[in-house]
């Protein structure tokens, strides 16, 4: 199976392909800059096809942005969200999303639930809870195993519901061959503000990620913060050419293999 990691900016796109042909996107963010050249990297790679399911991570713009156009391109049968409202609720994107929603098969996604694709394992770690009021923290984390490797995309999250609900309730089950790095390399995935002297890192001890990815573009948020990539690469175990922690900015697009040996590799899709 396949997981394609596309360079989209500060947003996040990712392409799922299980090995039974049926096709996930987690987010999307397209731009009236990125457009052209997403979709056509999406008809090179899946041609006219649909996306059988949408997972939005969260309704934040960067990661809902364009998908009128990308269900124009590539219909999209089903979404699967946290059914948490997002913190741009007055924008187009918000709209855009929310009329596609009201059209099409939707679900919303309970903490802690699995399912089987195309001899894959796919399962929500984290997802809606009544404890928490910021949508981020509420966003959908998925991590998919195959054959022995696996791949963690973790959303938006922050330390707070790794700290309370993943991690007390996953422990090690939570170790990835490859993280996709939480809010574009934000430092809030490690920052505990009621710990002043260290950082919160119990999460990323056990994910324990070969390679960490950061979906990250220009911005106005100086992302990914440098102390929150030391902690990537100080955590990531690296590849056997000694490669810990990649940029979309810097590395464009990446596709990750996921075989069925247990192997997997990754490299640059252009």
């Amino acid at each position: 199976m396949y997981v394609h990691f596309i360079d989209v900016g500060c947003g996040n796109m990712t392409l799922i392909i299980f090995s039974d042909g049926s096709r996930f996107m987690y987010d999307c963010n397209l731009t009236e800059e990125n457009s052209e050249a997403v979709l056509s990297y999406l008809e090179g790679i899946i041609g006219n096809k649909g996306i059988d399911v949408f997972i939005n991570s969260h309704r934040d713009a960067d990661h809902m942005r364009g998908i009128a156009d990308l269900h124009a391109t590539h219909l999209i049968s089903k979404i699967w969200d946290s059914g948490v409202a997002g913190t741009t609720t007055d924008s187009p994107e918000y709209a855009a999303y929310m009329e596609l929603r009201r059209e099409l098969s939707v679900s919303e996604l309970e903490p802690f639930s699995s399912g089987s694709y195309g001899g894959a394992t796919l399962t929500c770690m984290n997802s809606k809870c009544d404890d928490y009021s910021d949508p981020n923290e509420q966003s959908l984390v998925i991590r998919i195993e195959y054959k022995g490797s696996s791949v963690m995309l973790a959303g938006d999250t922050n330390y707070r519901p790794w700290k309370e609900k993943i991690m007390p309730h996953y422990g090690n089950g939570v170790q990835s061959s490859i993280l996709l790095a939480s809010h574009h390399g934000s430092i809030d995935f490690f920052d505990d503000p009621s710990d002043e002297k260290t950082y919160y890192t119990g999460h990323i001890a056990k994910i324990l990620p070969v390679m960490t990815l950061v979906s990250v573009g220009p911005n106005v948020n100086d992302l990914p913060d440098p102390n929150a990539m030391k902690l990537y690469e100080k955590y990531s175990t690296s590849s056997d050419k000694g490669n810990k922690v990649f940029t979309t900015e810097k590395n464009g697009t990446m596709k990750l293999t996921l075989k069925d040996e247990g192997s997997w590799s990754l490299k640059a899709a252009n």
